[in-house]
């Protein structure tokens, strides 16, 4: 089995191989294969380690997430990021889960820009509020289009979450254990595909 990264899943048979390459016969084409009805977009600060950063990406592509792009925040630990490395390890893990389609991965940028452009129909930002915040289950409908922002390691400011919901960010909780970046960002992932999956 071979996929495009565009929605095509392809059967094949190996007609030829060598060291430096392998020719394949397409046996049978499925498209939009694995289609979902309902779209995740993680917002999350990089972490200070590039290595987890990369692991995040891995497991989101496995867990399902559509496009992931990355957010500078006050307390943000990192600046940049490879995009390019980021982008090979997003591949190799679409090809090995034998996901048809490859998530768009976004370049860093400030929270408010980034807020700004997004226009995905439900949006949360997962927010440390002593029990206060809904659990994201609970906020979740199926079928939607999400966008969930994670922030970095000291959580986001006061204003951040202030401005967050301006732009029409609701509040939630990821369970009642404190998170680090990215276990936050794939329980996020997971969640909203499990409210997917009832």
């Amino acid at each position: 089995m071979v996929v495009d990264g565009k929605g095509g899943l392809y059967e094949t048979c190996i007609e030829s191989d060598n060291i430096q390459s392998c020719r394949l016969n397409i046996v049978s084409v499925y498209k939009d294969f694995g289609h979902q009805n309902y779209y995740i977009h993680i917002g999350i600060a990089p972490t200070k380690s590039h290595d987890r950063v990369e692991w995040f990406v891995e497991k989101a592509v496995e867990i399902g997430a559509e496009e992931i792009s990355f957010i500078l925040t006050d307390h943000s630990e990192r600046k940049n990021i490879k995009l390019n490395r980021i982008n090979k390890r997003a591949i190799s893990a679409m090809k090995q889960s034998l996901k048809a389609f490859l998530p768009k991965i976004n370049d860093i940028v400030p929270l408010r820009d980034f807020m700004t452009k997004c226009n995905n129909d439900k949006k949360y930002i997962g927010y440390l509020n002593k029990g206060k915040n809904n659990h994201l289950i609970l906020s979740a409908t199926a079928k939607s289009d999400y966008c969930m922002l994670i922030g970095p390691e000291g959580d986001f400011s006061p204003f951040e979450i202030n401005e967050s919901q301006k732009f029409g960010f609701k509040p939630v909780s990821l369970g009642n254990n404190r998170l680090r970046t990215e276990t936050a960002g794939l329980a996020a992932c997971h969640i909203l595909n499990l409210v997917n999956e009832k």
